[in-house]
């Protein structure tokens, strides 16, 4: 199953995060509990100042950042927070975009003190703003993964993304630009199709190969 070029081929050209480690760190903060359309206006805006570093965000000041912020939608003083720390962060640790070429557990322990990141967003940083070639799985990929019928469900939910990165390793590219081209469709249909309540089966690119998409398909009727 060629999951990145069914999915490609149904959505169309999907924008990918920056490659810098700044870059992909505000990108994760921008896009959580938020639309990618919002996120990506809010993007424009700061590229457009600019303040996509971490010394230009600092210059850029509080009210500025909010004004920005404030394109996502929701859950300001949460992005703004994480900004404001990542900012110092980065600025503090001048050597972290060189730790992240490194090893990957010397990669790992580097984003340790930046806020908000839990280990699917870390390893999307570092799949992005790394030579790493790591699967970043969070929940709703690890959904789509029992889904798919890569994985079956357990309870634990540690064992459930262990599961369901290995599942990854093995259907998708190894190589580092296709596998990030990859993450991005699959998270991109987590989020707009493969939802977790009520998933579009019925419109679903890829609900043929798919044993839950044909299972609620069968209930609905055919897969369009």
């Amino acid at each position: 199953m060629d999951l990145a070029s069914a999915l490609a081929a149904f959505y169309g050209p999907l924008v990918q995060p920056p490659s810098d480690p700044f870059g992909a760190y505000v990108w994760e903060v921008l896009g959580m509990k938020t639309t990618p359309a919002r996120r990506e206006s809010a993007l424009a805006a700061l590229r457009r100042i600019p303040a996509m570093t971490p010394d230009s965000m600092r210059k850029l000041g509080r009210g500025r950042l909010e004004t920005v912020v404030r394109l996502c939608g929701p859950f300001v003083d949460e992005r703004l927070s994480a900004l404001e720390t990542g900012v110092d962060v980065f600025r503090r640790r001048r050597n972290l975009p060189e730790q992240l070429q490194g090893s990957l557990r010397t990669a790992w322990l580097a984003l340790r003190d930046l806020p908000h990141l839990g280990d699917g967003a870390s390893a999307r940083l570092l799949l992005f703003a790394s030579p790493h070639t790591i699967v970043p799985v969070d929940a709703p990929l690890a959904r789509l993964a029992v889904r798919l019928g890569l994985i079956a469900p357990v309870e634990n939910p540690r064992r459930l993304t262990r599961s369901a990165r290995r599942a990854f390793r093995r259907v998708l590219p190894v190589e580092h630009a296709a596998l990030r081209r990859a993450i991005v469709y699959l998270n991109h249909h987590t989020q707009n199709t493969c939802v977790d309540f009520d998933p579009h089966c019925t419109i679903c690119p890829i609900a043929a190969e798919c044993p839950e998409g044909m299972r609620r398909a069968q209930q609905k009727g055919p897969v369009a």
